[in-house]
């Protein structure tokens, strides 16, 4: 494979030079990339589930203040997953669990901002037992499917593709 040169750059730039030179960085990072997922996808999830009709005694907008640790694990698992791609720019670049991650990440950082738009001002008036709107609901699904696939998709990174990952 013809090696990009933004590959090579990021291939050759100190923090691919430490993630492959530390040995035990590599795992530390596997390890708090763990801990940001759990954040995020404990975070969403138990919003979307509450949206979806579970546990309606719950108030949204309570459950809502959460999100600043949702965003936290997002910004760990970032800088997390920068780490692990730098190792290895080559090898993640043809896997295609890694390109099916990336997209589903796009998509569901675009039905997060929809639903930014144009659910998040109402919440405040989802106390328990107010059941929410219809497209909070379709919002709160594709969420959800999102976050599970693009977790699965993680985890096959590792097994798929060039045997370095």
């Amino acid at each position: 494979m013809h090696h990009a040169p933004i590959l090579v750059w990021i291939h050759d730039s100190p923090l691919g030079v430490v993630m492959r030179d530390v040995t035990w960085l590599f795992p530390t990072f596997q390890a708090i990339h763990l801990v940001g997922m759990t954040l995020l996808v404990g975070v969403i999830g138990v919003i979307d589930l509450r949206i979806l009709g579970f546990a309606k005694g719950l108030p949204v907008a309570a459950l809502h203040r959460l999100i600043p640790l949702a965003l936290a694990g997002f910004a760990v698992n970032v800088v997390t997953g920068l780490g692990f791609f730098a190792s290895e720019p080559y090898s993640f670049a043809v896997v295609w669990a890694f390109r099916i991650k990336m997209l589903l990440l796009l998509l569901a950082g675009l039905n997060a901002l929809w639903f930014s738009i144009s659910i998040s001002p109402h919440v405040h008036g989802w106390v328990g037992g107010v059941d929410a709107s219809r497209l909070a609901k379709v919002l709160s699904l594709l969420s959800l499917m999102f976050w599970v696939c693009i977790v699965f998709a993680g985890r096959f990174i590792a097994f798929e593709g060039t045997g370095s990952l």
